[in-house]
């Protein structure tokens, strides 16, 4: 996986047995598809050391990740309307967006 890609990128850390997981996909995918980012989908059980590299520590956790660097995350399944917030506030340039 290219970290280095400009532009922003979700990056979604999940799991086949995660049911909240499979609650989040059709979000994320939406969300990325109307805002035309790339969703980067990433099974914690084959990529460990990726996982690790970014400390997660529960399924799922979506890093936003813009230029290079992260800019947010939050963990858990969310509704489409904060997932787009939190989209938003990213493509505007926000730095430091922390979820409730």
């Amino acid at each position: 996986m290219d970290l280095s890609t400009p532009g922003l990128s979700l990056l979604d850390f999940t799991a086949a047995w995660c049911s909240p997981c499979r609650i989040l996909t059709p979000v994320l995918r939406a969300v990325a598809d109307d805002y035309r980012i790339r969703l980067v989908e990433i099974d914690v059980d084959h990529e460990q050391l990726l996982a690790q590299r970014f400390a997660v520590k529960a399924m799922p956790t979506v890093v936003l990740w813009r230029d290079g660097r992260e800019v947010g995350r939050f963990v858990g399944a969310r509704a489409r309307k904060f997932v787009a917030g939190m989209v938003e506030r990213a493509l505007a340039g926000d730095t430091a967006i922390a979820a409730p």
